[in-house]
């Protein structure tokens, strides 16, 4: 399974619950961004799922008639985490402008569905042109949280990163307006037509999936 970097706290979890359901299959998970992930499968990367940030990565793949099934299945939220240092705290996205934060990471636009949205909601605010030199460039959203544990002033990432708690112990974080950036609609693909991708599949459309992916800060669309 190829999957976006911004479920690497929620998709362990769905992962058991699936091999719970079905003992007899196995599953392994490359994480990265969805426009990276999507050229691999394009390249004959032998992933039989493909779970994209973004439709628009699942239609790439679609074009080349490389999706046997595909379905939306959660709503990925963006927030603005900073870190403790910053005294006082960050109120709102407008506060990216002060002189004491210096370095905001975000992923990179041009593969990560999150990095957009990033993009997309400083330019929403107002603030882009502003902070645009503080810009720190991250692989993926799982990245750039990272870069927000180790130096980096704030940070634009998905919910489910902030809330770890080794994140919670480094800084805080608040939700902007989420129709600052277009809907970050979670979708999962077949990209190799299997009964176990099948299964997956059916899977993430139950209520045991949608009771995890709510807990962990999706809203299921």
């Amino acid at each position: 399974m190829a999957a976006a970097a911004n479920l690497n706290q929620v998709l362990p979890e769905l992962i058991t619950a699936f091999e719970q359901s079905y003992p007899d299959i196995r599953v392994n998970v490359s994480y990265g961004a969805s426009g990276t992930l999507s050229q691999q499968i394009r390249h004959g990367a032998p992933y039989e799922v493909f779970i994209s940030a973004s439709p628009k990565y699942v239609d790439y793949l679609e074009n080349l008639d490389l999706v046997a099934r595909r379905q939306p299945f959660a709503l990925g939220r963006l927030v603005l985490f900073w870190s403790r240092r910053l005294d006082p705290p960050l109120k709102d996205v407008d506060d990216l402008t002060r002189a004491d934060v210096k370095r905001i990471v975000v992923a990179n636009p041009e593969y990560a569905p999150f990095g957009q949205a990033a993009i997309d909601c400083l330019r929403h605010y107002g603030v882009y042109e502003e902070v645009r030199a503080k810009l720190i460039y991250a692989a993926n959203v799982s990245q750039t949280a990272q870069m927000a544990l180790h130096g980096a002033d704030a940070a634009l990432i998905a919910l489910p990163l902030a809330r770890n708690p080794n994140m919670i112990k480094a800084g805080d974080y608040l939700e902007p307006d989420q129709k600052c950036h277009p809907p970050l609609l979670q979708e999962v693909a077949v990209v190799k037509d299997t009964s176990a991708a099948d299964k997956f599949l059916d899977f993430l459309s139950s209520p045991i999936a949608a009771r995890i992916l709510r807990a962990h800060g999706y809203d299921i669309p």
